[in-house]
């Protein structure tokens, strides 16, 4: 017979039940407690596992359990497991300051969103002095103000000389970081992820570029999203490897990074690239490790390039979407390739216009206009808008570079940054024309790879398949793997 433990077997075998002899019913261990027994360093990771309200309630199982909570190291004061919802800011506080004085953080997360009541910017500021003083890991900070905008509401951010990893999300009040002038106010030593996002800067920018590039020695990866109230941002910092920036409305992008390996621009300079009056977007670039660069933005008006590699691993750029393009009366889609000689990795999305098709002589001159850089993997996105002609430009591709391995094609109906119902091409549109490639030869000599997605209804990407496919019968010794998606 199998026991469950020792004392299941020792009263098993009296005839009696497990904790009879200790004052309790059936199913009432008596034995030892095992668990409180562990020295306080185990007891402290246990509970790291836990909530910390459930961390902070283990205080009423005994003695031994009161101020356990206190020494461990990490700290989730999160709304939606705060117990009363009209205290949740005061019973946050109260964790904050019955927390053991001498004990480091690792891991710090506060949040809160609710209207009432409100956390205003010096309770948010309190928070964050908090955590410049004890954590020496990650510190993720999310709040939002009441109802609305609140123009008082300034987040003050401290220099964190130990803290590694930072998030910060504001919505509805302003971030105010050290003055640079400021001598007295530290660094952030250690720091080597940054992450700030739905937060407005009151400086147009000036501070984070002057933390970014006096303050960050280590900084590795700085992501900034959704950001207002920025005009211009100046990096200047060798530890910098990867930076991602989007949906940060800027006049003027400045990036001297010589350690950067990648970079992601995303609908930042094509507002300003709209407005005329402004005087154009511009862009200043010095990064000669730069590996990856995905591009999904308008070009600046004005380029400086300092340093950059000719070779890139992987190279991604996104056309804007058709109506932004007729309203900056110009399309961006190969200035960014001429910034490059070379790229392992391409990967290239595009839409059709609403009166014109790839296939139509003004979008094929447009990307007949450019030498495309070298590849080995080809990722084609190709946004239909309706349409359905699009072989020849496929074919172009691959007659260009006859060493491509993989090839991938993605027909999307609608940018996802438009209406979500694709309009239906007219009558008298190029798709409806015999097409012209179909008899052609398309050198697939290196190809191993061709996947098609979303093929529902296009002939073209049929055929394009039933070519690769004959191509395989007639190379018996290559390998061609064909994937469709519907």
């Amino acid at each position: 017979m199998a026991y469950r433990c020792a004392a299941h077997k020792k009263a098993s075998l009296s005839g009696g039940s497990v904790g009879a002899g200790a004052g309790g019913g059936r199913g009432y261990y008596g034995g030892p407690d095992r668990i409180s027994s562990l020295p306080d360093e185990l007891l402290h990771h246990v509970l790291s596992f836990v909530t910390t309200p459930e961390a902070v309630r283990t205080s009423a199982l005994s003695r031994r359990w009161v101020g356990i909570w206190k020494r461990v190291p990490r700290l989730h004061l999160l709304e939606e497991e705060a117990t009363n919802a009209g205290h949740i800011p005061d019973h946050f506080d109260g964790i904050l300051r019955r927390y053991a004085a001498d004990v480091d953080i690792a891991d710090l997360a506060i949040s809160y969103h609710w209207d009432w009541p409100e956390v205003d910017g010096d309770r948010a500021s309190a928070w964050a002095a908090f955590a410049a003083r004890r954590v020496t890991g990650r510190f993720d900070l999310a709040v939002t103000t009441q109802v609305g905008h609140d123009d008082d509401a300034v987040l003050d951010l401290p220099c964190f000389e130990r803290a590694t990893e930072i998030s910060l999300y504001s919505s509805g009040m302003a971030v105010r970081l050290p003055a640079l002038d400021d001598n007295s106010a530290g660094n952030f030593t250690r720091l080597t992820r940054l992450h700030m996002s739905e937060l407005r800067f009151s400086d147009a920018g000036e501070g984070i570029s002057g933390v970014v590039s006096r303050r960050c020695p280590s900084l590795e990866c700085l992501e900034l999203e959704h950001i207002d109230g920025m005009e211009a941002i100046t990096l200047r910092n060798d530890s910098l490897l990867s930076l991602r920036l989007a949906y940060v409305p800027l006049r003027r992008l400045d990036v001297a990074a010589g350690n950067m390996r990648k970079m992601r621009v995303k609908y930042c300079l094509d507002e300003t690239s709209r407005c005329p009056w402004t005087g154009g977007a511009a862009m200043r670039l010095a990064a000669p490790a730069l590996e990856e660069l995905r591009w999904e933005d308008a070009y600046p008006d004005k380029v400086e390039l300092i340093s950059l590699p000719s070779c890139l691993m992987e190279l991604a750029v996104v056309e804007l979407p058709s109506h932004i393009i007729h309203e900056i009366g110009q399309s961006d889609f190969t200035k960014i390739l001429k910034l490059f000689s070379r790229a392992h990795v391409l990967r290239l999305t595009s839409p059709m216009t609403a009166t014109a098709t790839l296939d139509s002589e003004e979008q094929e001159s447009l990307i007949h206009s450019v030498q495309l850089p070298y590849y080995s993997e080809l990722d084609l996105g190709v946004i239909t808008n309706g349409h359905s002609s699009f072989g020849s430009t496929v074919v172009h591709f691959l007659r260009r570079n006859s060493s491509i391995r993989n090839l991938t094609l993605t027909l999307n109906p609608y940018h996802r940054k438009e209406n979500k119902f694709a309009p239906c091409c007219m009558s008298n549109c190029t798709c409806h024309e015999p097409l012209k490639w179909w008899d052609q030869d398309i050198p697939l000599d290196s190809l191993e790879q061709l996947a098609i997605k979303h093929i529902s209804g296009h002939r073209e990407a049929k055929k394009l398949t039933v070519s690769a496919q004959c191509t395989k019968a007639i190379n018996d010794w290559m390998y061609h793997r064909v994937e469709l998606s519907v």
